[in-house]
């Protein structure tokens, strides 16, 4: 079973020629994205997998233990080129720029939260940027909002 699989039921979807793109949840959608980035570089560490829950959480509103959920199911799929290429496919045609752009700064988030930036992270983060079509403009926004967030909750901890 594909994460397309797992995306498919967790949405009520069956084979009947429904289109995935026409009835995912966002929150699945996310989800998925961000899973495949935090196994970019071979696996979910603890402080990634806490980092997803708070940030759908926060996000959607969801439970923990819901969100904890969602995350293993979809962590324990196999991610193909073709799944990260139907997610981009989704991602293209049901969000906005906007949405986008807070997609972009979740990947960040997931990947900083081990404390370390892994080459397949980058790369994955660089192909998200390019298949998503979001301008260097949309980047460095996102780049600042994250530097922004990351400074007050390093002052907030102090």
């Amino acid at each position: 079973m594909g994460l397309k699989d797992i995306i498919k039921g967790m949405a009520g979807l069956s084979d009947s020629g429904q289109s995935l793109i026409d009835n995912i949840a966002s929150p699945d959608l996310v989800a998925a994205v961000l899973v495949v980035c935090a196994k970019s570089d071979g696996g979910i560490s603890p402080e990634e997998n806490l980092r997803m829950v708070k940030l759908l959480r926060g996000t959607y509103g969801l439970q923990p233990g819901e969100a904890l959920a969602l995350i293993t199911r979809l962590a324990d799929t196999s991610t193909t080129a073709h799944d990260l290429e139907m997610l981009l496919d989704s991602v293209n045609k049901e969000f906005s720029s906007a949405e986008k752009e807070e997609l972009i700064l979740m990947v960040l988030k997931v990947i900083a939260a081990d404390k370390e930036k892994d080459a397949a992270e980058m790369k994955l983060l660089a192909n998200l940027v390019d298949g998503l079509q979001i301008p260097d403009t949309a980047m460095q926004r996102v780049y600042d909002r994250y530097f922004e967030q990351r400074g007050r909750s390093a002052r907030d901890a102090t």
